[in-house]
């Protein structure tokens, strides 16, 4: 299988930002750049908490979005930025956050 998407790099998340469209949930913030291609980008600022909770965030991020990858248009890079409210939460209200964000885009998840 090949590994159709690929991690946004430094200088990568700076364009990516400025060229965005921006989502806001409950517990992360979606940002959608039709410049870049197939990236993704997962961020965790250290008002998220400490090391193990910004970790567990951007893997409850990352599990979310693989869930989902099936579905995206592979020609726009995604950046997920957790919210401090995402400490504590399951894998799944994340996910039905990103969902959310994701019909607002215009992106049919079924």
């Amino acid at each position: 299988m090949v590994k159709l998407w690929q991690r946004l790099r430094g200088k990568e998340f700076e364009e990516a930002f400025k060229s965005s469209k921006k989502y806001f949930g409950h517990y992360i913030v979606l940002f959608i750049s039709d410049s870049l291609g197939n990236k993704v980008g997962f961020v965790t600022s250290k008002k998220v908490g400490g090391a193990v909770q910004r970790n567990r965030a951007r893997r409850i991020m990352r599990e979310a979005f693989l869930k989902v990858e099936p579905f995206l248009p592979a020609d726009k890079s995604y950046i997920l930025v957790a919210r401090n409210s995402i400490n504590g939460k399951k894998m799944q209200d994340v996910l039905n956050d990103f969902i959310r964000m994701l019909r607002e885009e215009g992106i049919n998840i079924s």
